[in-house]
């Protein structure tokens, strides 16, 4: 299975104040219903520039299944270990925590 080293938004952590969105370089995060989203996975570059702003500490990154171009961010074909994310929330498809 091919993954994408991608973060994940923690909803009930995130306050809304969109410092991740204003550091994602590519535009891949944006504000939905006040909470930061990760709308465009296809461009994140795996970067972290988003964990480094969030005061909240809502954002983890984590090894998620993925298909795309392999030319942009960080991938793996399962060789690599893949860290759990701190939550056991599952996931909707947007890269958000369902509630």
């Amino acid at each position: 299975m091919v993954c994408k080293w991608m973060p994940i938004i923690v909803a009930d952590r995130c306050t809304g104040c969109g410092l991740c969105v204003d550091a994602c370089g590519p535009k891949s995060l944006a504000m939905v219903d006040g909470i930061a989203v990760l709308t465009l996975p296809d461009t994140c570059g795996s970067e972290e520039h988003c964990i480094a702003a969030c005061r909240d500490e809502a954002i983890q990154m984590a090894w998620l299944p993925l298909s795309g171009d392999r030319t942009v961010g960080r991938w793996s074909d399962g060789a690599e270990p893949r860290p759990v994310p701190c939550s056991d929330a599952a996931q909707d498809g947007n890269g958000s925590s369902a509630q």
